[in-house]
């Protein structure tokens, strides 16, 4: 029977490397935990308050899925703290003036409050102040559930094309958590009826499901 998948990602399937890196990270091993991990460890230390965000924080939510970014929120503040003490975090720039990217094991990525997500144009969801929206998970401080879930939809809705993956994350987490259209109460205004209307459509395919089953 001929393979529907990808050859590359059939070729991947077949590397042992693949599925070493792969079992690594579900494990929260290998090169992005470790970093990530490192990382909020001297944040702490030095008394730079955070909180990860993206996929690391899609994971830590309950949907596992693998990610290459370790991206960070701080607060403005802390930003500049963050700056000048990149050489103590065992960090660099990753190209000369680099301000959002830094190399060190994986690539770290910040964001600041009052940037945007998706398009990076002034809408009515920012990336918060890390102070008002962190959640201790493993020892770390990851971005809130709700406040994740705004910026996701945020960005799909800006660039749909461009970050559906943000829109599935979204629909992964409905599904993997069972929210319900209440919990749409806790996200911005601008994105509760998008949520509403995944919860909706999640809910009819499930019907759609079990009546075909019986």
């Amino acid at each position: 029977m001929t393979s529907i998948l990808p050859k590359t990602f059939t070729q991947k399937l077949k590397s042992k490397s693949f599925i070493r890196d792969l079992s690594m990270f579900l494990n929260k091993d290998g090169p992005i935990w470790l970093t990530i991990k490192s990382l909020a460890h001297d944040l702490e230390s030095h008394k730079v308050d955070y909180a990860i965000i993206g996929g690391l924080a899609v994971y830590a939510h309950g949907y596992e899925r693998t990610t290459t970014d370790c991206d960070i929120l701080l607060s403005k503040a802390d930003y500049e703290k963050f700056m000048a003490k990149l050489v103590n975090l065992g960090l660099e720039p990753k190209f000369q003036g680099a301000r959002k990217k830094f190399i060190s094991n994986s690539t770290p990525r910040t964001m600041i409050p009052d940037a945007y997500p998706g398009d990076g144009l002034i809408g009515p969801v920012s990336f918060p102040d890390p102070k008002v929206c962190q959640e201790n998970i493993d020892n770390m401080k990851f971005i809130s559930l709700p406040k994740l879930i705004d910026l996701k939809l945020t960005s799909y809705k800006r660039v749909p094309a461009g970050r559906i993956k943000d829109c599935c994350d979204v629909v992964e987490l409905i599904k993997t958590l069972k929210l319900k259209l209440s919990f749409s109460s806790l996200l911005d205004p601008s994105v509760r009826n998008e949520f509403e209307q995944l919860v909706r459509d999640l809910e009819k395919d499930e019907q759609k499901t079990n009546i075909n089953e019986e």
